[in-house]
């Protein structure tokens, strides 16, 4: 009448069962924590995460135009890389 599972089929079950019940722990650990949360810790946490994305920007572009002004001389310094090497 039923046909036996097959090795992966139990296994891929097994796995599901257990990333569910991780994923239980961890939804009722952060529902735990941020309860204990203030208010003022929350919003000071999230403004410092936003500063930190902001100055993160400003370093990435910053870095991007060193280096659009720099390509013309590490061009010239790869073409003579090449025939060094050849």
């Amino acid at each position: 009448m039923f046909r036996a599972m097959s090795r992966t089929t139990v296994l891929q079950l097994i796995a599901a069962v257990i990333t569910i019940a991780v994923l239980t722990v961890i939804h009722q650990g952060a529902d735990w924590f941020l309860s204990r949360l203030s208010l003022d810790f929350s919003l000071g946490m999230m403004f410092g995460m936003f500063l930190v994305l902001l100055v993160w920007i400003y370093e990435d572009r910053k870095q991007r135009r060193s280096r659009a002004t720099d390509g013309v001389r590490s061009a010239e310094q790869q073409s003579a890389r090449h025939t060094i090497d050849l």
